[in-house]
């Protein structure tokens, strides 16, 4: 039996308003999401929120992604195994 590892995937959607900016960085070892979400001014004069947020997937499916690409490399390794 082969021994494999837990992989962990994202998918960004689009929304109908955008709360935040992302960028996505793909290396050999996986890729990088990282969103920054602007404070608002309205909290406050003090105002300490965290602003950048930076996760690690094995992939990242950016908006332009087919259902049939995330299909091909999620889901049929798995059923074909």
């Amino acid at each position: 039996m082969v021994k494999q590892t837990i992989q962990i995937f994202a998918r960004v959607k689009p929304t109908k308003k955008p709360t935040a900016d992302y960028s996505v960085d793909c290396e050999e070892q996986g890729s990088n999401l990282e969103f920054v979400v602007p404070r608002d001014l309205a909290d406050g004069f003090i105002n300490n929120k965290r602003e950048n947020y930076k996760f690690r997937f094995q992939k990242v499916f950016d908006q332009r992604a087919s259902q049939e690409e995330i299909f091909e490399t999620i889901a049929k390794p798995v059923a074909d195994k």
